[in-house]
């Protein structure tokens, strides 16, 4: 049985008071009133499928470009759990645009459920697309080169979305809104690498605590040479598991062994250009 929906807090971004300013001012706040209607159903999906799944949320925050609900933790651990639910948001604005096809009159309602649709599948963060694309690299690369390769994609993205809003304000004179998600794009993608140095660090932190308590951690395995960089076993590194850091000399024998936290404790206090056998020694003395 699904849960009720109950979220600490609503936020308001001051953006979206000027943008009701000026859809009263202006006499757009009947189709805006709708817009925001749909993208609200489109997060209820969203919300929907993350209660039915055991995730819980946190927060409302109305923007200028829609509504966001945001889930407890900032992240969700399981990459397949990550896909239904950011999956869940385009098929529901997809399922209302053929509903409103088949039973309205008026296109608008078509038009914005299609769009809401189609803006969300791009493979860029932090849209759902491009949380689906992240969470789908996760389980064969891991957390952090996932991350690093969604985020090329979304500033290519935001190029091509960018180029594109600027052709279409040439021909139409008056439609800015493609610029302003490519704007968009570029500005929350510093907001997600932040968040992305946050969320390993904060899983390390935890694993470490679950271990020093005795609980048991799934764990895993990870081969590096000792000549190369150890800031290479980062890139497969997972934030659903904790790792073993085996270095290998050229014999394919392992002369040490680092511990998750250890190496990012050693990563911060030497450089990730740091040879994995230099580490080593210094764990040893």
């Amino acid at each position: 049985m699904l849960k009720p929906i109950r979220l600490k807090k609503v936020e308001i971004h001051p953006s979206f008071l000027l943008l009701l300013f000026f859809a009263i001012v202006f006499d757009f706040i009947y189709y805006l009133s709708v817009a925001y209607i749909m993208v609200i159903i489109h997060e209820l999906a969203h919300a929907a499928a993350a209660l039915s799944l055991g995730v819980k949320l946190d927060t409302v925050e109305i923007l200028p470009f829609g509504v966001a609900i945001k889930i407890s933790g900032s992240y969700i651990k399981n990459p397949v759990h990550e896909i239904i639910i950011s999956a869940a948001g385009p098929l529901c604005s997809a399922g209302m645009a053929f509903l409103c096809h088949r039973l309205m009159t008026d296109s608008f309602f078509v038009m914005v459920n299609l769009s809401i649709a189609l803006i969300n599948i791009i493979p860029a963060l932090p849209l759902d697309g491009g949380r689906i694309l992240k969470a789908f690299l996760t389980e064969r690369w891991g957390y952090v080169k996932a991350f690093n390769f969604t985020v090329k994609i979304t500033r290519v993205c935001a190029v091509v979305v960018s180029l594109a809003g600027a052709a279409f304000l040439f021909y139409t004179r008056f439609n800015f809104s493609l610029i302003l998600i490519g704007a968009f794009l570029v500005v929350n993608t510093v907001a997600e690498q932040r968040s992305s140095a946050h969320i390993m660090m904060n899983e390390i932190i935890k694993s470490r605590e679950k271990l020093s308590r005795g609980c048991a951690e799934r764990a895993g395995v990870i081969a590096i040479s000792a000549d190369e960089p150890a800031g290479k076993a980062l890139k497969l590194l997972s934030y659903n598991r904790y790792y073993l850091i085996n270095v290998i000399n050229s014999d394919m024998d392992i002369i040490g062994t680092l511990t998750e936290t250890r190496l990012i404790e050693l990563l911060v206090e030497m450089g990730i250009r740091t040879k994995a056998a230099k580490m080593v020694d210094l764990d040893n003395r």
